[in-house]
């Protein structure tokens, strides 16, 4: 599924509404329309597309960056619940803090830690130095 915008390469996209009969039906298979918050550019993108129709993504921004969440802080609707009974994953959307339940595995794991910056070598001695070692 393409997320990125194909005019701007942005990921804030958001699903757009279907317009006529055509998009309604190919909706039903997987084809959903996708809007660039940033350039306001429309696309059609498929679920099947890749092989990411395996892993579970979130069902308001279609995102697979998710985190997990505690059923003891989060009061989940009926249906959540039940699939929980069931032995699914809860899963919450980084990106629109969606809080869901799915069977699917979890394809990338979100977090909020930075990467570990590759080794910078001493800075070289400052220009007080310099002059006074030159004196």
């Amino acid at each position: 599924m393409q997320l990125a915008c194909p005019n701007c390469g942005s990921r804030d996209a958001r699903v757009s509404h279907r317009k006529g009969l055509r998009e309604w039906l190919r909706g039903c298979y997987g084809a959903c329309p996708l809007r660039c918050r940033r350039c306001q550019t429309r696309w059609v993108t498929s679920v099947w597309e890749s092989a990411s129709w395996k892993y579970a993504r979130c069902p308001k921004c279609y995102r697979q960056e998710l985190t997990t969440w505690s059923e003891h802080y989060y009061n989940a609707p009926r249906l959540t619940k039940i699939k929980l009974c069931l032995g699914a994953t809860p899963y919450r959307c980084a990106a629109c803090r969606c809080n869901f339940a799915s069977f699917k595995k979890c394809k990338e794991k979100f977090s909020w830690r930075h990467k570990e910056r590759p080794h910078t070598p001493p800075e070289l001695a400052s220009d007080s130095e310099v002059n006074n070692l030159s004196d």
